[in-house]
């Protein structure tokens, strides 16, 4: 996504927003192979719910930091506006 975002003048936010929702991607995806794995009967909780507990740690970690890359998005944005004038 970042080579696509990459054009636009917003590309950290986007790459910000395409960060968040691949890591709710990988989460849904531990919590689908928990489920397959427990009614397969294959014991691969543990390995499973340590990358789940990860993948959702560092989802906390992005959106927790959505609010201070935006702001620093808009004051660079706007420090380059107002050297043009």
């Amino acid at each position: 996504m970042a080579m696509a975002h990459g054009m636009a003048g917003d590309e950290i936010l986007k790459n910000t927003f395409a960060n968040d929702a691949f890591e709710h991607f990988e989460i849904a995806a531990y919590k689908s192979m928990l489920a397959l794995s427990e009614r397969a009967g294959l014991d691969f909780a543990g390995p499973l719910q340590t990358s789940l507990s990860e993948e959702e740690a560092m989802a906390t970690w992005i959106v927790s930091r959505v609010k201070d890359v935006t702001l620093q998005y808009l004051a660079r944005r706007e420090r380059a506006l107002s050297s043009l004038s």
